[in-house]
């Protein structure tokens, strides 16, 4: 599995695209996933469920004592503040998927975006992007609910190449709601 990035602005052929190449990792989809669904409605309502469904439960521990379904509802609460199905949806989804077997080339340039695996290509426009999302191992390119690339850091050669599509996507990327 290697990991490499090139980055061809100097190139007189193409000027302005960054290619990269890397296969998709479980840890770091999931940490996208994680990013991405804090940015929700519904994982901010759910964080709401969950603390007042916790604060019932120790409400009825105090008032009632620790009974079996004070303790069910504690866990239900629990459940609905961590929101874990997003997470584990991703994980049965990739964990063995050709997705994270082979390599990966993206190719970033003015008018948008490819993702190269294999022999299919998917390519979006710049104005298709809702949003970006970074973290210190990913950036998350948002286009619809739920619906997102997203490109390792590894991905790229150093901290210049990083700050380089970091600029790139600003310029190229206006938020939506």
């Amino acid at each position: 599995m290697t990991t490499t990035a090139r980055s061809t602005s100097g190139d007189s052929t193409v000027s302005g695209v960054m290619t990269l190449r890397y296969t998709q990792q479980i840890p770091e989809l999931l940490h996208a996933t994680r990013l991405y669904q804090r940015t929700t409605r519904k994982h901010q309502f759910y964080k709401v469920i969950g603390v007042l469904t916790i604060f019932g439960a120790a409400w009825l521990a105090v008032t009632v004592g620790v009974t079996p379904p004070m303790l069910l509802l504690l866990g239900l609460g629990i459940f609905a503040w961590f929101d874990p199905i997003p997470l584990l949806l991703v994980w049965l989804g990739y964990r063995n998927s050709v997705a994270t077997r082979e390599s990966y080339e993206t190719t970033l340039d003015q008018r948008g975006t490819t993702f190269a695996l294999g022999k299919h290509r998917t390519t979006r426009p710049w104005d298709k992007y809702r949003g970006v999302l970074e973290s210190n191992l990913v950036f998350v390119l948002v286009f619809g609910t739920w619906a997102y690339s997203v490109i390792p850091k590894r991905a790229l050669g150093d901290q210049a190449q990083v700050a380089e599509l970091r600029d790139l996507l600003r310029r190229n990327i206006t938020p939506k709601k």
